[in-house]
């Protein structure tokens, strides 16, 4: 039998926690056959009803997993202290950290992810969920088929040190990532911005990093207001640059090292305009795929999401996660 670790990481997450528990349950009842399953949720001192929440959905579905830990802290610690206090819990061969906003789609997520025993890391692509609605993001996930054949014949940390497109809510680890105590110590020293860094470490730790791109969407990605993609806080500039000035110390060479420099600079501009046309990583990411173009628009031309089924399931779980809400007495 398989173990499979899912983590929930939440914070201020009471009006998105109960679909994102409903979608795991669906994966388990209609998936999970020949596994042994683990939930455990990282909380980051929420002031909400997100915990209370939780605890009543486990009391009706504690029963699908085998082991359930709810981690909690009494004031909030940011995001990659969240993110990393609870894998020393792990006990799956397999491990999926999502946040407790966002929502599993319909797929057969665990026999994609089963695959996981010949990779490190697995993705797939997402859907945007705004305002309770589905869609495919054309630009993003054309961009995701792009940046696969630019860097997918080589080492994972060219694509850090390169402009890359990537959906790491989506993405899956094996577990051997997670027990590495360097990479969690790395993921440590930053702030609000966890998925970079743990990247760019995992890369260097394991090499060669075996990375596997799944044509199916993995997850039903939230934005909201409050999206990092909205609203750029001093604590993630801070992670941005840190971990571009440690690329660009400890990892580029020669040409690499100046794209780098070239980055943090634009980075630094206030004028998204700057940003992108004084980024010399555009023009050689756009170069590189322009000489793949006729595969990456083949590639991307068979990538067909049934809009309509995915729909139809989150409108079950969504449905699903009110009854829960309207029997839940704070």
């Amino acid at each position: 039998m398989m173990d499979f670790t899912f983590v929930v990481i939440t914070y201020n997450h009471e009006a998105y926690v109960l679909e994102h528990l409903e979608s795991i349950a669906y994966q388990i009842r209609e998936h999970g056959q020949g596994y042994s399953f683990q939930l455990i949720v990282a909380d980051d001192a929420s002031k909400d009803q997100t915990l209370a929440l939780v605890r009543h959905w486990l009391n009706q579905h504690a029963s699908l997993f085998a082991d359930v830990q709810i981690h909690t802290q009494a004031t909030n610690q940011g995001t990659c202290d969240n993110y990393t206090k609870v894998w020393q819990y792990v006990r799956g061969d397999v491990c999926k950290l999502t946040a407790g906003d966002d929502v599993y789609s319909g797929e057969n997520l665990l026999a994609e992810w089963r695959r996981l025993h010949e990779h490190d890391i697995s993705s797939g692509y997402p859907l945007n969920l705004i305002d309770g609605q589905l869609s495919w993001p054309a630009f993003f996930n054309v961009n995701m088929v792009a940046s696969n054949w630019i860097y997918g014949r080589g080492d994972y940390i060219k694509r850090m040190l390169g402009i890359n497109f990537s959906h790491t809510p989506s993405i899956v680890f094996s577990t051997r990532v997670l027990r590495d105590d360097v990479i969690r110590d790395f993921v440590r020293q930053f702030a609000v911005t966890e998925d970079f860094p743990l990247h760019v470490k995992m890369a260097e730790r394991f090499t060669p990093l075996s990375f596997s791109q799944s044509p199916l969407v993995h997850i039903y990605y939230r934005r909201t207001a409050g999206s990092t993609y909205l609203v750029r806080s001093a604590a993630f500039d801070k992670d941005k640059i840190a971990i571009f000035r440690y690329l660009r110390d400890h990892v580029a060479r020669g040409f690499e090292r100046l794209l780098i420099s070239n980055r943090m600079f634009c980075f630094r501009q206030t004028s998204p305009w700057k940003r992108r046309l004084l980024n010399l990583n555009y023009l050689v990411y756009g170069t590189r795929a322009a000489l793949h173009g006729l595969s990456i628009l083949s590639e991307y031309r068979q990538l067909k999401p049934e809009l309509e089924k995915h729909r139809l399931h989150y409108q079950s779980i969504r449905t699903r996660a009110e009854a829960q809400r309207a029997a839940f007495i704070p």
